[in-house]
């Protein structure tokens, strides 16, 4: 195996991930838009009753969602995301259907 031609590999790899400034301020910038508009849908769902009663539950289930300190849009976002599309596990049922009395 020529161990130049994959360290001549890996170090394009790294090149082709870098992102100049403005690139980095326009995705930036893109996912404060996004976070903007996922944070505003949530205070949407607040308002409504079985908005705020699904956010409780989720709040219950897998603790608060808030943004923390030095965590940027994007990191932030993602985890929102996450948080708002996790399943929420089904409430117990009865294990038998109560019987009904043919009275």
């Amino acid at each position: 195996m020529d161990v130049s031609r994959k360290a001549n590999r890996e170090d394009n790899e790294v090149t082709l991930q870098y992102k100049s400034l403005p690139e980095a301020l326009a995705v930036e910038d893109l996912n404060e838009g996004n976070l903007k508009e996922l944070l505003e849908s949530v205070s949407r769902l607040e308002q409504t009753p079985s908005g705020a009663a699904e956010l409780q539950r989720r709040i219950n289930l897998f603790s608060e969602c808030k943004r923390s300190e030095g965590e940027t849009a994007g990191e932030f976002y993602t985890r929102l995301r996450h948080w708002l599309d996790r399943d929420i596990p089904p409430t117990k049922s009865p294990l038998h259907a109560p019987r009904q009395n043919g009275d």
